[in-house]
């Protein structure tokens, strides 16, 4: 099963990825944990997109990033889920791509939706440097705008469900088992 998780910065991606990634035995693949380990670990494109691209809020593009993806997949081609990704229509195009030529198709996409003040309201609760709440305001603002083409692609495929996210975890969670 490939699920993928959607939604503006602070929406609970990561929280409820790593639940259902437990509960249904499938690796959780971070695009944005991909791009801090590849920082961390000295990747030269990883530190080019996150220095010009991350920390203004911006999408990385493919070249800078899915590499760090692609070896995740290729290990775990019988399932997975993918968190924030894709978020543009270059990555949606990457991803069917790859998704194509290795005979794989997307079950569900959930799209997480908080509101801009419950956003706010989260940014004190997690330390990350792209969570300037300046950074993470822009974040959302451009990243709504880009989502916009996947968001779509989704809905025609009839496998986009949309979820509020703006309860606890606990409700959120069996809000998208109802719906998996």
């Amino acid at each position: 099963m490939i699920i993928v998780f959607i939604g503006p910065p602070l929406s609970g991606k990561d929280t409820q990825t790593g639940i259902l990634g437990k509960e249904l035995n499938l690796p959780v693949f971070s695009m944005g944990a991909l791009i801090r380990e590849g920082v961390k670990n000295g990747d030269s494109q990883a530190i080019e997109g996150h220095e010009n691209y991350s920390l203004k809020g911006l999408h990385l593009p493919n070249s800078l990033k899915f590499h760090l993806l692609k070896v995740k997949l290729d290990e775990h081609k019988d399932g997975f889920i993918l968190d924030n990704y894709p978020g543009t229509e270059e990555d949606l195009e990457m991803l069917n791509n790859y998704l194509s030529e290795n005979n794989l198709k997307i079950d569900k996409a959930f799209l997480i939706k908080i509101s801009v003040e419950e956003m706010k309201n989260r940014l004190g609760e997690r330390n990350r440097q792209d969570d300037d709440p300046k950074i993470a305001m822009e974040r959302r603002e451009v990243q709504d705008l880009d989502r916009e083409p996947v968001l779509k692609f989704f809905k025609e495929k009839e496998i986009l469900i949309e979820i509020d996210g703006e309860g606890t975890i606990e409700a959120v969670h069996e809000k998208i088992k109802e719906r998996l």
